[in-house]
């Protein structure tokens, strides 16, 4: 969990710092493009464009009007003002706005103006705001009102919608004051021109890009349209080159903002470089470590160079690899536990080698003698006594038997490897069962040299067990103690309550076990280099008994020592409930 906890900050503030940048960058593109928008605003129609501008860069603060120097002078050079209403009515900025104006306005002059687009002749543009800062309301107006001044000379010079011949040289001399020149459009056909600078018959759709992208052109129109007649005269004023602002908002903010983008973004192009050294350099760790258990270096999880990287002087795991001190715990762990099988597979790998060698030999003996006398008996070169042939044929007999008592015992093995063996348990009364084992021995002739004694418990003690087979396994170990001793040694039988626990113990005084031949004592076949067993032993006995108690659910404790004897207990679950019942 710590490590999940910790692989999860660390993701979330990479993730944090990502959005971070990602959100900076976003807002940087929509800036550059808002710009952009309203750069191209102002080149094609610098009217329309301080309006839309302005309001969006304007700070208001209780009522108060903070606005860059740049755009008033703008308004100045397009002969353009501006005022500022808030919502109760009161002009709250005025810049470059006539005296004669008003600096307060009642509901009906604001629906008046946004009626007729005028103010005391003057042609206005509104916009009203209620985004950030409240409510307000912004007046743009044009210091000359050219519509009007066309009508006048509308008035004045034509006759029947055109100019007449001696209204022409006044009219001139104005256009000619002006840089100007006059076009007349009757039912859509040119039937007028006059001033200097006349450009070809201009497209209806020309005309009117001129009146609406005016920075487009050589020239702006003003037009006036009369009902009367249907005629409309066409004013081309020269088009006014003022400075334009690049950026929508002052040099300053851009400057601040582009430091905070770059700022972003090599925070964030040095956190992936760091992210990536903190995440990859501990893979090729654990590649490499891959490699050694490859190549079944298990003793071998890190090289010094890469402890020395990876651990403090004093064993403690370094900072940038931190996050992942569980996992290289969980390597050390688990390369341990590798390099513990490798060593149990190689032990039994020995064993197994061991033991085919002791089957072999065990196998070879009784059948090198069969043979030798079947080819004594095949030849006819010898003449047997009836005598002779009876102790030839009881040998053969005796090998013959222990051979088949060995492959029983193979298969035996086998079954209780595969735990195939089903134990008909009966309740035995421990004392009588294994007193009655032990007499067996005690009442052996051939077993006078030994001194065999049995001590059982003062009350009666029952348990559930399978007599067939745990009379095999204590008929084992009471041979082995006599078996693997010289004679006169002491073997003694006992049956000891420890705990919740039945100790049935065979122990001897005879010549013991090193600690390696008691390590191998239950492999399924082993052979001791200091022993004097014989040769016809197959080493099966020890390993089918320890199978035989498993079965059981006990275990075999076994303790010797070189020179002092041996001794072997069988520890399983005391019954104290099936005791009471059968009392």
């Amino acid at each position: 969990m710590k490590l999940q906890r910790r692989i999860a900050f660390h993701f979330s503030i990479q993730f944090i710092v990502l959005l971070i940048s990602v959100f900076l960058l976003f807002i940087f593109l929509l800036i550059l493009v808002a710009n952009l928008i309203t750069r191209d605003e102002l080149n094609t129609n610098t009217a329309d464009g301080l309006v839309e501008a302005i309001p969006t860069v304007a700070i208001i603060e209780n009522d108060k009007v903070t606005l860059d120097h740049k755009w008033s002078k703008m308004l100045a050079e397009n002969d353009m003002w501006m005022q500022i209403i808030n919502k109760d009515g009161r002009v709250i900025f005025s810049d470059h706005a006539p005296a004669s104006l008003p600096t307060s306005y009642t509901i009906n002059q604001l629906l008046f103006i946004e009626e007729t687009w005028e103010i005391d002749d003057y042609p206005v543009r509104t916009y009203y705001d209620s985004w950030l800062y409240g409510k307000y309301y912004y007046v743009f107006g044009f210091q000359h009102n050219d519509k009007e001044m066309l009508g006048e000379w509308f008035t004045t010079y034509s006759h029947e919608g055109k100019v007449e011949e001696k209204a022409l040289p006044a009219l001139e001399a104005q256009l000619e004051e002006m840089d100007s020149y006059l076009q007349i459009f009757d039912h859509g056909e040119l039937v007028q021109s006059i001033g200097e600078g006349q450009e070809n018959k201009a497209s209806p759709l020309e005309l009117i890009g001129r009146i609406y992208e005016p920075g487009k052109h050589s020239t702006q129109v003003k037009v006036y349209n009369d009902p009367a007649t249907e005629v409309s005269w066409v004013l081309h004023v020269p088009g006014r080159e003022a400075q334009k602002p690049v950026w929508l908002f002052s040099d300053h903010d851009m400057q601040i903002l582009i430091v905070s983008i770059l700022v972003s973004l090599l925070v964030a192009i040095l956190f992936s470089v760091w992210n990536g050294y903190r995440y990859g350099r501990p893979l090729i760790l654990f590649v490499n470590w891959l490699e050694r258990m490859e190549n079944q270096r298990y003793d071998e999880v890190l090289t010094e160079k890469e402890k020395k990287r990876l651990f403090k002087k004093k064993g403690k795991t370094k900072y940038r690899y931190r996050l992942y001190q569980e996992v290289f715990q969980s390597f050390y762990r688990m390369a341990e536990k590798l390099n513990k099988a490798e060593v149990e597979r190689t032990r039994l790998e020995q064993s197994r080698e061991e033991w085919m060698a002791g089957i072999s030999h065990d196998l070879r003996t009784p059948l090198s003698t069969i043979q030798g006398y079947g080819h004594m008996l095949e030849s006819n070169k010898y003449e047997f006594s009836a005598q002779e042939l009876e102790e030839i044929g009881k040998v053969i007999r005796n090998k013959g038997d222990y051979m088949l008592q060995l492959v029983n015992d193979f298969s035996l093995v086998f079954q209780l490897k595969n735990s195939a063996i089903t134990l008909e348990k009966q309740t035995l009364e421990i004392n009588r069962y294994i007193r009655k084992i032990v007499s067996k021995f005690k009442e052996d002739r051939t077993l006078t040299d030994f001194s065999i004694r049995f001590f059982g418990t003062d009350q009666a003690l029952y348990m559930d067990l399978d007599p067939k087979w745990f009379t095999r396994v204590l008929d084992n170990l009471i041979y082995n103690a006599i078996k693997h001793n010289p004679p006169h040694t002491n073997v003694v039988i006992k049956i000891l309550l420890d705990q919740e626990m039945v100790r049935i113990q065979v122990e001897d005084d005879g010549q013991g076990m090193d600690e390696a031949f008691i390590q191998n004592l239950f492999d399924r076949y082993y052979r001791g280099t200091n022993t004097n067993e014989k040769e016809d032993g197959h080493g099966l006995g020890m390993s089918i008994a320890k199978a035989i108690v498993d079965l059981h659910g006990g275990d075999i404790d076994v303790e010797s020592t070189i020179g002092e004897g041996t001794k072997m207990s069988i520890l399983l679950p005391y019954q104290p409930d099936l005791c009471q019942k059968q009392a």
